[in-house]
């Protein structure tokens, strides 16, 4: 599989994960990665001293927009970004027919637990403790049998939007850690990472870098509508 390239200059590089990879290496050393396959790939055309940097991470189900670092003198200023969130990411969320409004936030904490049914680690919204968790979410579209949801989180917690939106009656199709429709039944998690805007440390220009819908997304958008 080839990764198609979003942006490239002589600091970052961008690249559409697909859905499936876990975005790193995992603790099965012989499970394929997004960052392996992908400095794979750059190295076999570009030289095997190419480099690449992860500082960030997509949910193993959700496709979209992932940027790396090409030399070192990257890294600390594309970290800093990512931890003081200055990296506005957009997702785009296919979820449960439900009411809502049409532009809402969540503020909340969110804590790790263990399903005992799924032996998988889920999060959870809890009065005390936990790690603030914040997002922005927008109504797009009201289909036949779903919503297109617009989510842009403000804090980087695990599965953020995916159990803020759960919690809310707005599960997203093809979900298999939180509730969510099974009506009809979708390929896989109906989440994407649309795009990254932030301003480029070196240059100061205003970047948004953006990843197409994929095509299960598309097919599954007129199997909603």
């Amino acid at each position: 599989m080839i990764f198609p390239i979003l942006f490239e200059d002589e600091y970052f590089i961008a690249a559409e994960k697909p859905s499936g990879l876990p975005s790193q290496p995992t603790v099965d050393k012989r499970r394929p990665d997004f960052f392996t396959q992908f400095k794979k790939q750059l190295q076999e055309e570009r030289g095997k001293d190419f480099y690449l940097g992860l500082h960030h991470r997509l949910d193993r189900d959700t496709s979209g927009v992932m940027i790396f670092t090409k030399n070192k003198i990257a890294n600390e200023p594309l970290a800093e970004m990512f931890k003081k969130h200055k990296i506005q990411k957009t997702y785009i969320c296919l979820t449960k027919l439900h009411k809502c409004p049409e532009q809402w936030e969540v503020k909340n904490h969110l804590a790790e637990e263990r399903d005992p049914v799924l032996k998988k680690m889920k999060m959870k919204s809890v009065r005390s403790g936990g790690d603030k968790a914040h997002t922005l979410f927008r109504k797009l579209k009201t289909l036949k049998k779903g919503l297109v949801i617009e989510a842009k989180p403000l804090s980087g917690r695990m599965h953020q939007i995916r159990v803020h939106l759960a919690e809310a009656g707005l599960g997203i199709y093809g979900d298999d850690i939180y509730p969510a429709p099974k009506n009809p039944q979708a390929p896989r998690l109906m989440l994407h990472a649309m795009s990254l805007e932030f301003t480029h440390p070196f240059t100061q220009a205003s970047l948004k870098i953006e990843c197409p819908i994929p095509e299960d997304i598309e097919h599954f958008l007129n199997t909603l509508s």
